[in-house]
């Protein structure tokens, strides 16, 4: 991540997603139904960074391509050749983006079930092309109905991306310009959690950070963070995610360590309500994972097995036998991710030990995929525990709900 600040700009948007409703078209000639365009840029909400002559998007320019239900899915090759088609023709006009395309039945959206994700893609999802009314086959729901759950996911999943990029600096003092964007997302995604938990959630970041304003404002609010420093930080963060202020300034270790100390007291004051109050991390966390359904433990570890290819499914079974007994793959990943992110301070501070720990090597052993067959375990060092946790949530957690 360049220190580059965001800049405000729509008109990217709008060529963004035209340009991928002609490939798509052009793509697909039979069965498509519509173009959606999904995330950030759907809601004019997407972070743009001026580097030099070039423009250069943050995050992801996430669409789905709708098919009738009697057509059949494009392969993934066929979808991974739209995408680099895509990205090739913006970066020709001097755009840089990185465009996820996924594949679905109409009949997908009708199965929609009350999460996050959801809940934005019906209320903000641009049709680019195609049925214009194709996002009402979706079940309407009220925002109220996503379950707390989903909150703390999300909080886990900025989390371990902030975790990834804090794993790829060399020294402290570059992390001002490598992390600052996750950061930043931190931030904002912490306001999102909150308010889904509080039930005052809105599907903006400039609706949330008047939300959190607000709730700020009210004598008998309470929070695991102080709600006037909590609101404050989330509307720089807005503002700096939108363009409309200069990057969010990290310049000490100091502002990490504050950022992640009120990552830890939201995450306490989280699992708290979705298990039993608990003196330590590693009761509440056992509590978590146990309360989980066999049926989703189960369901966990089939989308393991079948994202790891055969090979390696073979080399792991025996262990993910054992580990099936602890707790779901995305729980014990979580678990894993959670010690090691509030422990980053100290890590990462200038003259911290960079040697292994067998606490880190015992957690690593916990992950789905930590090695490749045939090769022994051996300690870690925190950054290649933080590597492994970043690869197994790449892996399989992000596209999946499993």
């Amino acid at each position: 991540m360049s220190a580059s600040a965001p800049i405000a700009s729509v008109s990217y948007e709008t060529r963004v997603a035209d340009m991928i409703g002609e490939l798509s078209v052009g793509a697909f000639p039979l069965g498509l139904r519509a173009v959606v365009l999904t995330g950030s840029l759907a809601r004019g909400e997407g972070t743009w960074l001026q580097d030099g002559s070039r423009v250069r998007l943050a995050g992801d320019a996430d669409v789905f391509v709708i098919f009738d239900d009697r057509a059949a899915l494009p392969p993934p090759e066929r979808i991974e050749r739209l995408e680099r088609a895509a990205r090739d023709r913006l970066a020709a006009a001097g755009i840089d983006a990185h465009v996820g395309i996924g594949a679905v039945r109409a009949s997908y959206l009708c199965r929609l079930r009350p999460n996050i994700f959801s809940y934005e893609l019906i209320t903000h999802g641009k049709v680019v092309c195609g049925d214009s009314h194709v996002l009402k086959l979706a079940p309407a729901f009220a925002a109220s109905q996503i379950p707390l759950d989903d909150g703390f996911r999300l909080l886990m999943n900025r989390m371990i991306e902030l975790l990834a990029a804090a794993c790829e600096l060399d020294a402290p003092h570059a992390s001002a310009s490598a992390v600052r964007y996750h950061v930043m997302k931190m931030w904002l995604d912490m306001a999102t959690s909150y308010l889904l938990f509080e039930r005052r959630y809105v599907p903006t970041y400039r609706g949330r950070a008047a939300r959190l304003r607000d709730l700020a404002g009210e004598p008998s609010a309470l929070g695991p963070i102080p709600l006037d420093r909590f609101a404050q930080t989330v509307a720089l963060a807005t503002r700096c995610k939108l363009g409309e202020s200069g990057i969010l300034e990290m310049r000490e270790f100091a502002d990490l360590e504050t950022l992640i100390g009120a990552a830890h007291s939201l995450w306490r004051w989280e699992l708290t309500r979705l298990t039993a109050p608990g003196s330590a991390d590693g009761d509440l966390l056992r509590r978590w994972i146990a309360a989980e359904p066999i049926s989703a433990r189960i369901r966990g570890w089939a989308a393991v097995a079948k994202r790891a290819g055969t090979a390696r499914a073979i080399f792991r079974m025996p262990a993910w036998i054992g580990l099936a007994r602890k707790g779901s793959p995305r729980r014990l990943i979580y678990a894993a991710a959670s010690e090691i992110v509030f422990a980053l301070p100290r890590l990462t501070e200038m003259h911290a030990a960079p040697g292994s720990d067998p606490r880190w090597s015992e957690l690593l052993r916990g992950l789905p995929v930590f090695d490749s067959p045939g090769t022994r375990p051996s300690p870690c060092t925190w950054r290649r525990l933080g590597q492994a946790i970043a690869f197994n949530y790449h892996s399989f957690l992000a596209s999946t709900r499993s």
